[in-house]
């Protein structure tokens, strides 16, 4: 039913025309309905919220040249984006979000190319070259320069309290990407992170099945992913940690070009396999959806991410994706050696398939926490069967 304005009720509908909206504002959403029924969505939500926070607030007045129609326009993005993350949540993922790293500027500095040496991951919010250089946003870069943003790396990890047993953990850390910023130098950035995870190790207990081992180059085509490495690796872990190695190689591959599934290949000069082992003269692939228990820990925590600082005036929100019996998991909020609460949540869809969670912990005070969230053994209810956790602040 229309209002007495004669607009539709829902503000979100293409053919809304409220008073004080004028006739560029109606074309925008006729233009934006349009787009997002021959879109395809992936999971944007939390890059678009990023990235508003970073721009900082929208004058409602109009101030310093913006538009009042520039606010419901964003609105109608976000609700899409939202849209669009709702339709993948049952599907693999195959589209990385970029999460929120505490960054300043955008960090510019001109590097040698992509393909050199590997280097070490930076902590998030931190530089990852220390002959970097900060710039503004805007303007026209030069091939070579180079620049960080959050990229999606796999690690080979422990998983539970039980005999050790290893899955892969997937975190978004700030990497060195070189300009322009092609799915090759995506894939390198990223790559270099995921064979690097002595920076972790202590913390994570993360292995390094790729020590003494570089990536040296990355070709990237409709039908395929070649990583070129300088070698097959050290033959020092069993079948299953090196096949786990080679994943997360080809997750991490996959995830930063963000195109789907593409098969991963690997050249090795002179060698014809991984560890001795596994053949270089076929393609390497995730799980299909109901196997990715078979690559992926049974728990990941995605929000908050590691270190993160988080506003004291908003609610802290715990996000993640779970791999669990009855789609249950328990978690335990700490600052410093104390438990201050804990309680229980429900993910999206039980094992095998893997689904995602969601808890509120509510305004904290200012201060550093970890979140730890796990699963207990179904025979005994007391063994932690798989467990992660993250440290975070608040100020």
């Amino acid at each position: 039913m229309n209002n007495r304005n004669g607009s539709h009720p829902d503000f979100l509908h293409p053919d809304f025309e409220p008073g004080e909206f004028d006739r560029v504002e109606r074309q925008l959403r006729r233009a934006l309905a349009e787009d997002t029924r021959r879109v395809h969505p992936s999971h944007r939500l939390e890059a678009i919220l990023h990235e508003a926070h970073e721009a900082g607030p929208v004058s409602a007045t109009g101030g310093s040249g913006s538009r009042r129609w520039l606010v419901p326009v964003a609105a109608a993005a976000a609700v899409a984006a939202l849209a669009g993350g709702l339709l993948w949540s049952n599907q693999d993922d195959r589209v990385e979000p970029a999460p929120p790293v505490n960054s300043g500027p955008t960090t510019i500095a001109t590097t040698p190319s992509i393909s050199g040496s590997a280097t070490g991951p930076a902590t998030s919010g931190q530089s990852s070259s220390s002959a970097a250089t900060t710039a503004p946003t805007t303007g026209t870069t030069t091939p070579g320069q180079s620049r960080t943003m959050a990229l999606p790396v796999y690690f080979v990890g422990p998983v539970g309290d039980a005999k050790p047993t290893y899955k892969l953990f997937r975190e978004f850390l700030p990497g060195t990407v070189t300009l322009p910023a092609t799915d090759e130098a995506k894939a390198t950035a990223a790559l270099r992170l995921a064979m690097n995870a002595q920076p972790y190790s202590n913390t994570d207990g993360y292995l390094q099945p790729w020590s003494g081992t570089r990536v040296t180059s990355v070709r990237v085509t409709q039908d395929r992913i070649t990583v070129g490495l300088s070698n097959g690796g050290p033959p020092a872990f069993d079948r299953e940690t090196q096949r786990l190695a080679v994943q997360e190689l080809v997750w991490t591959a996959q995830a930063a070009v963000g195109k789907g599934t593409i098969p991963v290949r690997f050249e090795v000069p002179g060698q014809g396999s991984l560890y001795g082992s596994l053949p270089t003269d076929r393609d390497y692939n995730r799980p299909a959806k109901d196997q990715l228990w078979k690559d992926l820990a049974p728990i990941w925590v995605t929000s908050p991410s590691r270190d993160q600082v988080l506003p004291a005036s908003k609610p802290v929100v715990v996000q993640g994706q779970a791999i669990v019996f009855e789609a249950t998991v328990s978690w335990q909020l700490s600052r410093g050696t104390t438990a201050v609460k804990n309680g229980h949540a429900t993910a999206s869809i039980g094992a095998p398939e893997q689904g995602s969670y969601s808890f509120e912990l509510g305004r904290l005070a200012p201060g550093d926490y970890s979140i730890r969230v796990f699963e207990t053994s179904m025979k005994d209810g007391t063994t932690v069967t798989a467990e992660k956790t993250v440290a975070f602040s608040v100020r």
